[in-house]
């Protein structure tokens, strides 16, 4: 049954390894996923410990209805202390790695100490061992997938894993699964790689029953109806999330050149539409793909057309993408966005972070707080495409003094910058922000600023707020399963009603 998956201990420093099941009075309480890997870490991480210490708990999960026929409930859930943050470090993807966990027995893994070497666990239908992993440490995201795959002569193997940003303790690099599903914005990689963990590598065979499967088949199909029929659902099924880029940026919702404006003029090379006829089309009239258990397929795949990384291929890019290495960085080529997506998914990098960052340093470069002695020579002003190419694979190696210092994340390079770089430095809680101007969106703003783990759009974002619904539709809304009686608007510029549309989401 789904009940019946456990929780695996794991210490890497020592090797033990010990199994449980997962109580059934924590399962009520928490039920899986985030709120249950809240209670773990809270209980297997000491107070003050370091983010990048052995004593640091790093902990994987699927949700309860994780590998049943559910719709979207494949997600992926990582939690830890922040080494960006200091704060909860925690993070989400898409894919097929937490269903092939649940299909290899577990809900829950609790990952405690370091390794004397490179290392990956394997998990194989209950059976877990600690495996070398001197051969795939140093491979980009996908390349170490592979490997895996080829090591263990099995396609079908799911695999979490770090490029090299997470090997280099970037302060903001991912956990990855697949090409593109990533784990971001807190440095849950950085937290795998202080622990000499390249990947966490599944393969299940276990059944996962549920007591009435008919009728829960029955009830998902309702679901199903709504999200295939809903208009977003087959626009974002078309274009992926890019398909808000062009409505965001004319009524100005767009962050630009690290929020010196909020909306980027002459922007049409990067719209979504001419990123589809440039590079996903070209990979046939099946080229969105999808997650384990979704409908939506908002994932398209691409190949890069020119430059110097034509012919790769990646999936994507987000939106998020589009703010990160266009907007944000003052870059009007589609090239650069989508080799810019490429990068930072082989990496193994947090696209809002790195865009952000790389933002923050041109406008110092701008301002003269950073020189062209500590660039190395580069003109790190906005728009030049090749400098925020550059500047990526800087961060991720950290490469001379600027790449460095921005990858410790921005408060900490505000203070080695020095000067009055950190007024310039747009971040919430230590992290940076999303690639949105709040300033348009009281409920966006009151979100990002009460959010568990800093700048973030995907903790308790009221989106539905930007479709203008009658009151009388949102009232139905938010007053479900708590009548609400409030104040209510259906203009995002508002602030009426805005709290418990935040709260409620």
């Amino acid at each position: 049954m789904a009940l019946d998956r456990k929780i695996a201990y794991i210490n890497l420093t020592t090797g033990d390894i010990e199994i449980k099941p997962i109580p059934m009075e924590v399962r009520k309480k928490f039920l899986g996923g985030r709120g249950l890997d809240a209670y773990l870490l809270y209980n297997h991480t000491k107070k003050g410990c370091d983010p990048l210490g052995p004593d640091n708990a790093l902990i994987i999960s699927g949700g309860i209805l994780c590998a049943t026929l559910a719709s979207a409930t494949a997600r992926t859930h990582v939690m830890a202390k922040s080494p960006l943050t200091g704060l909860l470090g925690s993070c989400n993807m898409g894919g097929f790695f937490a269903p092939e966990m649940a299909w290899a027995g577990f809900h829950h893994l609790v990952i405690k100490g370091k390794a004397k070497r490179p290392s990956y666990i394997y998990i194989n239908n209950g059976n877990i061992e600690i495996r070398d992993a001197a051969n795939i440490w140093g491979k980009t995201v996908t390349d170490t997938q592979w490997a895996i795959h080829d090591e263990l002569n099995d396609k079908e193997v799911k695999s979490l894993v770090i490029g090299p940003a997470g090997e280099n303790l970037v302060a903001f690099a991912n956990v990855m699964t697949g090409v593109k599903n990533a784990g971001g914005r807190t440095g849950m990689g950085a937290v795998m790689g202080s622990k000499n963990l390249k990947a966490v590598a599944c393969r299940g065979t276990m059944d996962v029953k549920i007591t009435h499967p008919v009728e829960a088949l029955e009830y998902n199909k309702k679901f199903i109806e709504q999200i295939t029929g809903a208009k977003v659902s087959q626009t974002q099924g078309t274009l992926g999330t890019p398909f808000i880029w062009g409505a965001t940026n004319s009524w100005g919702g767009v962050r630009t050149e690290n929020f010196r404006y909020n909306q980027l003029e002459y922007a049409d090379d990067i719209e979504p539409e001419r990123i589809d006829e440039i590079a996903t089309e070209t990979m046939g009239p099946y080229h969105m793909s999808g997650c384990f258990g979704c409908q939506v397929h908002c994932r398209a795949q691409y190949k890069i057309p020119s430059g110097k990384y034509k012919g790769k291929y990646d999936e994507g890019p987000e939106y998020t993408s589009q703010g990160a290495f266009g907007a944000e960085v003052g870059c009007r080529s589609a090239e650069t966005v989508l080799a810019g997506n490429h990068l930072v998914d082989q990496f193994g990098m947090d696209n809002l972070e790195t865009g952000s960052i790389i933002s923050w340093a041109m406008e110092c470069f701008e301002e003269g707080l950073i020189t062209k002695d500590q660039t190395d020579g580069i003109d790190l002003r906005f728009g030049n495409d090749e400098a925020v190419l550059e500047m990526i694979e800087r961060i991720c190696y950290r490469k001379g003094w600027l790449g460095d210092v921005l990858a410790k994340g921005g408060i900490p390079a505000s203070k080695d910058i020095g000067k009055n770089s950190f007024d310039y430095l747009i971040q919430v809680k230590g992290m940076n922000n999303l690639h949105s101007d709040e300033r348009a969106t009281p409920a966006l703003a009151l979100n990002i600023a009460t959010s568990s783990r800093g700048s973030d759009h995907l903790r308790s974002r009221p989106a539905i707020d930007l479709y203008h619904l009658p009151e009388k539709v949102l009232r139905k809304i938010y007053s479900t399963p708590v009548p609400y009686d409030g104040p209510l608007s259906s203009e995002h510029t508002e602030y009426v009603g805005k709290p418990w549309q935040v709260f409620w989401q």
